[in-house]
């Protein structure tokens, strides 16, 4: 029983014994395999670090290349927006040029337009309105529509003389004058007619545009041929002429000189311009046997203000200084030591004369009319014909011996 136990003992010790050593094995296994997991963490963690650093390098470097790229691409957008700036800053220079272009181009074809004169376009729009004045039996001179009331204007030496005066228009209606007043001083008269006709009346435009040079028409019934049509320009403006009409004559103002052909017959018909527009009433030609291609037409803007004047007064009157002037010689300008022959003189006020009553004398030379310089009698008369009436003021510049002075004269009527 003894050695039983004793064996038995025995065989626990061994086991006992075994067992220590195979847990002392396992420790230092699980020592080792701790040891080697720890180290392999270690340098795993070591080499994330190392990976994630190269990332981050990576990023880095990505991220300048990006930025160094947002930056080319900024600037480069920049420098598109500048060049787009500066196309569109050329484009519209090249519009404006274009404008520029267009309205030279618009402005050359006007100049053009004026300087040719298509004589069937202005025919057709002036023809029509064209009527021939006579004593019932024969045709005395021209006349033309003034206004959509059936005014008609003519020349008053083309009326002056008639006891009954009759208009025919071109497409043959007849109406005699109920009324007829006129001046005498600016050779214009106004017609009232019995019958109103159903007549476009012409354009009448600006005389004061009117520059020598310019193609002008005179329509008219020169020796009874109805409506004819003759062309020519404008050779002088502003002339003050002494018009002989049979025994009679008289000086007249605002008169255009021009050389389209006219004759008996044509006197109170239209002066046109380029655009069939009434630039003047024609009333005279000089005397073939003095000279020819020189006639006269009254402005347009005489024309309309005296027109006006008849139509609502009956009668024009006319503004009056009382003074006989000249133009300057050149005598006269050396002997007195005038800068230029650029003038009006005064050869004699009239006595009791608004000239006289302002103090005007003989020998004065004036020089200038409200501020504007004046050039010869022709100037001085037409702008007193087109601008001034009775009872308007004058200022006048003048040059008495070798002083200058202002005058002022209260315009009269004249007698």
């Amino acid at each position: 029983m003894n050695k039983v136990i004793v064996a038995i003992l025995i065989v626990l010790v061994i086991i006992s014994g075994g067992l220590g050593y195979y847990s002392y094995t396992l420790n230092q296994q699980m020592y080792a395999l701790s040891d080697s997991l720890n180290q392999q963490l270690f340098d795993l963690q070591v080499e994330q670090a190392n990976q994630t650093a190269e990332i981050d390098q990576e990023f880095a470097t990505v991220r300048a290349e990006m930025t160094a790229q947002t930056g080319n691409v900024e600037s480069k957008i920049d420098e598109t927006r500048n060049e787009i700036g500066a196309l569109q800053g050329q484009i519209a220079g090249t519009g404006d040029r274009i404008d520029s272009l267009e309205g030279k181009i618009g402005s050359a074809t006007a100049q053009v337009s004026e300087l040719l004169l298509d004589g069937s376009e202005v025919y057709k729009k002036v023809a029509g309105a064209t009527v021939r004045i006579s004593d019932g039996n024969v045709t005395i001179g021209s006349g033309f529509i003034f206004d959509k009331d059936s005014h008609v204007v003519t020349a008053q030496h083309v009326i002056e003389k008639l006891t009954t005066v009759y208009v025919t228009t071109p497409d043959g209606q007849v109406s005699r004058a109920s009324k007829v007043s006129g001046s005498t001083y600016s050779d214009v008269a106004v017609l009232t007619l019995e019958k109103k006709f159903n007549i476009e009346p012409p354009v009448i435009v600006d005389s004061s545009k009117v520059q020598v040079g310019d193609p002008v028409a005179a329509i008219g019934n020169p020796f009874d041929l109805n409506e004819t049509l003759t062309t020519g320009i404008v050779s002088g403006l502003n002339r003050f002429g002494r018009i002989e009409y049979g025994t009679q004559s008289r000086w007249i103002a605002n008169l255009i000189q021009f050389d389209a052909a006219v004759n008996f017959g044509n006197s109170g018909g239209m002066l046109v311009n380029s655009h069939g527009a009434v630039i003047g009433l024609v009333i005279a030609r000089i005397n073939p046997d003095e000279g020819d291609g020189v006639n006269w037409a009254v402005s347009s803007n005489k024309l309309k203000k005296v027109a006006a004047a008849l139509i609502a007064n009956g009668n024009d009157d006319y503004p009056w200084l009382g003074v006989e002037i000249t133009d300057l010689s050149a005598r006269t300008v050396l002997n007195r030591g005038l800068q230029s022959a650029n003038g009006v003189l005064i050869e004699r006020p009239g006595t009791g004369s608004p000239a006289e009553m302002a103090g005007l004398k003989a020998g004065d030379v004036i020089i200038a009319v409200d501020g504007a310089a004046v050039k010869d009698v022709g100037e001085f008369t037409s702008y007193l014909g087109e601008n001034k009436s009775p009872g308007d003021k004058l200022r006048l510049t003048v040059v008495r011996g070798s002083s200058q002075i202002e005058v002022t004269v209260d315009i009269g009527k004249r007698p």
